[in-house]
């Protein structure tokens, strides 16, 4: 049974990484067409913050949409949209790690240990934080909670919140513009 269940993670896994590199290849070779997607409004967020998540290919590029459509459309709905979004994307990376749980099993390493326990015991706490702010390592951490095998319902809804959280106020961000909200704190360039 458990022999099964590491075939059937492997599977998993390799299915994801297969996807994911499929998809950097096509963003690299149709990156001329990002920007119609963009015309497309709120489908365009979500389309391109799926693919800017869940691959490794131009990870900032999801924020500058999202800024840019906060500016035009409503912010708010632009944030949800982004948000979910970028959860589905971050389900690949997720995926991608499931698969990799016997690579863990070998490290000793007293810091990984430590760091495995830690994420044990506030995983829930982690993800939202790690999901609300923006930092380039999210994707890594996906691959980590899946080799964890952290809960996929719940690592799918607290990234959903804090990406919706984050997306919101870069959108808000775009919508009222950067150079309003630093004269507001009354800070001029």
């Amino acid at each position: 049974m458990k022999r099964w269940l590491s075939e059937r993670g492997a599977i998993i896994s390799g299915v994801s990484f297969a996807v994911t590199i499929v998809l950097c290849i096509f963003i690299i070779q149709h990156r001329s067409y990002l920007g119609q997607i963009e015309s497309w409004g709120y489908i365009g967020c979500f389309i391109i913050n799926i693919f800017t998540s869940g691959t490794l290919v131009m990870p900032g590029l999801g924020m500058i949409f999202t800024f840019t459509l906060g500016g035009v459309l409503n912010p708010v709905i632009v944030g949800i949209v982004a948000g979910v979004g970028e959860a589905i994307g971050a389900v690949g990376a997720y995926f991608t790690g499931y698969g990799g749980k016997g690579l863990l099993r070998d490290c000793n390493n007293c810091l990984y240990t430590r760091f495995t326990s830690m994420l044990q015991r506030h995983g829930s706490k982690a993800v939202f934080i790690m999901a609300s702010v923006l930092n380039p390592i999210y994707y890594p951490f996906a691959v980590f909670m899946g080799m964890l095998r952290f809960g996929l319902t719940r690592f799918f809804f607290l990234t959903w919140a804090g990406r919706t959280v984050k997306n919101v106020i870069l959108a808000y961000l775009g919508y009222f513009g950067l150079r309003s909200i630093l004269q507001w704190l009354g800070l001029s360039f």
